[in-house]
Order: C-alpha cells, then structure tokens, then sequence
C-alpha cells in the first residue's frame, strides 16, 4: 500500500465525519441554507490543511534553548 493512500485516508477520516456532524447540527437547529452554512460545511474538508499549515508554521517559529 501506498503512502498516499495511507495520507488520503488520514485526511478523509476526520473531514467527513466534521462535516457529517456540521452536516446534522444544521439540520437539528433548522438552519436556512444560505453562504455561511456553505462555507461551514466547505470549512470542514479543507480545516486539517489550515491545521497542519499552523503546526508547522508554529514549529518553524519555536525558539531552542541553547543551555
């Protein structure tokens, strides 16, 4: 198997049930489908990318001890 496969399944995993679980909160409080519950549910596929952005942008900026 792949690597990629193994990376695409990583990804898919927690996108698809946030946006599942968005998917139901919306329809529990009969939200109306306008732009923000589009950009919602469009939030939740791209989220673990904004995700990794900041943990690696935050490791680039650590600072070391140099003791």
């Amino acid at each position: 198997m792949s690597w990629i496969y193994v990376a695409g399944f990583a990804y898919s995993l927690p996108a698809l049930f946030l946006l599942v679980m968005t998917y139901i909160e919306g329809l529990h409080a009969r939200a109306p489908w306008n732009i923000y519950r589009f950009a919602g549910l469009l939030i939740c596929i791209f989220w673990p990318i904004l995700f990794l952005y900041l943990m690696v942008t935050m490791a680039s900026k650590r600072r070391i001890s140099q003791r």
